[in-house]
């Protein structure tokens, strides 16, 4: 009578691969009390958004320069960067958080505001000139390149007259603000779209309806 020998194999609990993506969203402003809520500030006015409806803590740097907040899911790691320094200055705080890491500036995105597009209107995109903005004419000349996403907000051009200067510095008019909230939802969502789909992204921003202001 033949007997049925099974063969016992041990099978080794598998090691789970560690294989995220890393990305970083920069959100430029001017952290002075007196420019809160500024057309300036709409980059972190972004990212403090997207920090709150994910229950983000923000906490600051020791060095000061920057606060930091992490949000990670199973398929990516995504930091939140505060630049705590001056807009024209947006550099340093890149250049103290990248210190001891080897970062991949593809996967680098900096949300600020843009006078040149239209107000309630987004973009997305890698690579471009600083386009007169200071922040991020402070973070080209610190990482030596301009191979990085930036989501540019629309806050529109400054009226007949007026310096540009003053006009970032402004706050939105009354008419403006309501539809503000509209334009910070929908680049809150693009923030969580990019980690998954970057060419959503792309599309999700220059698809952004243009809302007239009278």
């Amino acid at each position: 009578m033949k007997r049925l020998v099974r063969k016992l194999i041990k099978v080794s609990p598998q090691r789970k691969v560690e294989n995220k993506k890393n990305l970083i969203f920069v959100g430029l402003w001017n952290p002075q009390k007196e420019y809160k809520k500024t057309r300036h500030n709409i980059g972190a006015d972004c990212l403090f958004n997207f920090s709150e409806k994910n229950e983000i803590n923000l906490k600051t740097h020791k060095s000061g320069k920057f606060q930091i907040g992490t949000y990670e899911t199973e398929e990516y790691k995504l930091d939140l960067v505060i630049p705590m320094v001056s807009m024209n200055n947006s550099g340093e705080a890149i250049k103290e958080y990248s210190k001891n890491k080897n970062i991949n500036y593809e996967n680098m995105v900096v949300v600020h505001d843009d006078i040149d597009l239209g107000f309630g209107r987004l973009r997305l995109k890698i690579g471009s000139s600083d386009g007169g903005h200071n922040g991020i004419k402070s973070i080209n000349n610190i990482i030596s390149s301009t191979e990085y996403f930036r989501l540019r907000i629309g806050v529109g051009r400054p009226p007949s007259g007026t310096d540009p200067a003053d006009y970032v510095l402004s706050r939105f008019s009354s008419e403006e603000i309501e539809e503000v909230k509209f334009l910070l939802e929908d680049a809150t969502d693009i923030v969580k779209v990019f980690p998954k789909d970057k060419e959503m992204a792309i599309k999700q921003a220059s698809e952004r309806r243009i809302i007239d202001v009278v």
